[in-house]
């Protein structure tokens, strides 16, 4: 149980909700819809172990980066500790990496047998950005493969293999909460300005240049949210019910005023680190149940 518990640490399990939410979205539109409750717990199974995986072999890729660099390069706060800490062993790390993945591949392998071509596609696409994600931070598109994998091929995938068809509310959507996700990712680099710039990487926020634009940025994107819903709304593309999305926007003024406290300094110990993080992490899953909430209301009108 310990071994298991300390896999967990290494592999951030902190950052799960973000995926359960994700999955918890098409979970309950799957069940309106007449789709299976036990594929749906089976998916998420998948999704928590690739998101391990994910997680673990970033954190490997940035480690084998640190001793190339000859411990030169500034880690993120408490990132690779496990390693530098020697706690485990590098070669220990990949073996936990292919335990990971591997649970993720039989499950998806399971999903290939009764659904063919479209579950291999959606496992293509995610397997390939899952390995791209290590390195796409230094490119400026990491936020955008997490969105995009978080969000429209996971809500794609979850409700296709509960009800093997695809709902056209759902992918519209998709695009808000992947803003969302987003967002959470772009709090997590907003903390790491400086070590992000001192690294060379190329994130949403470094792509700013300034905190004071990457700040900018994140209202924008954030607001940029509710404008969507409320235009697909007015176009009546989605039921007026999906309004009650809304309300979340109290909660997002809050996380920018918190955010904007950080214009002009780091932050100082992990743990201030991690409520800021933890905030934000909370943006994602109260917007993704009213989203739900929306979709009930309109299922038992």
């Amino acid at each position: 149980m310990k071994k298991i518990l300390f896999w967990l640490k290494c592999a951030r399990a902190y950052s799960l909700p973000m995926s359960i939410t994700a999955w918890l979205v098409p979970f309950v539109f799957g069940l309106t819809n007449h789709g299976s409750f036990v594929y749906g717990i089976v998916a998420l199974l998948g999704v928590i172990a690739a998101h391990l995986g994910a997680n673990l072999f970033d954190d490997y890729m940035d480690y084998k980066r640190y001793i190339k660099n000859g411990k030169k390069i500034p880690l993120q706060k408490g990132k690779c500790s496990f390693l530098i800490n020697g706690e485990t062993t590098v070669k220990n790390v990949l073996y936990a990496v292919g335990v990971y993945f591997l649970i993720a591949i039989i499950i998806g392998g399971f999903f290939v047998y009764l659904y063919k071509l479209p579950v291999i596609v959606i496992m293509l696409i995610a397997g390939i950005l899952c390995l791209l994600y290590p390195r796409s931070s230094y490119y400026g598109f990491g936020e955008l493969i997490i969105g995009t994998i978080f969000s429209p091929l996971l809500f794609f995938g979850v409700y296709y293999v509960m009800t093997g068809s695809i709902s056209s509310v759902l992918m519209l959507l998709s695009v808000p909460f992947a803003i969302m996700t987003v967002v959470l990712l772009y709090v997590h680099s907003f903390m790491d300005f400086k070590y992000d710039t001192i690294d060379c990487k190329q994130t949403l926020c470094t792509i700013a240049k300034t905190k004071e634009k990457a700040f900018n940025l994140l209202v924008f994107m954030i607001f940029s949210a509710y404008f969507y819903i409320f235009a697909l709304v007015s176009m009546k593309l989605l039921p007026l019910s999906y309004i009650v999305v809304c309300i979340t926007i109290f909660q997002a003024v809050k996380l920018c005023r918190t955010v904007q406290q950080y214009t002009d300094k780091e932050p100082q110990t992990e743990e201030e680190f991690m409520l800021v993080f933890k905030q934000a992490q909370s943006m994602p899953v109260v917007f993704a149940l009213f989203l739900i909430l929306g979709g009930l209301i309109y299922y038992f009108q």
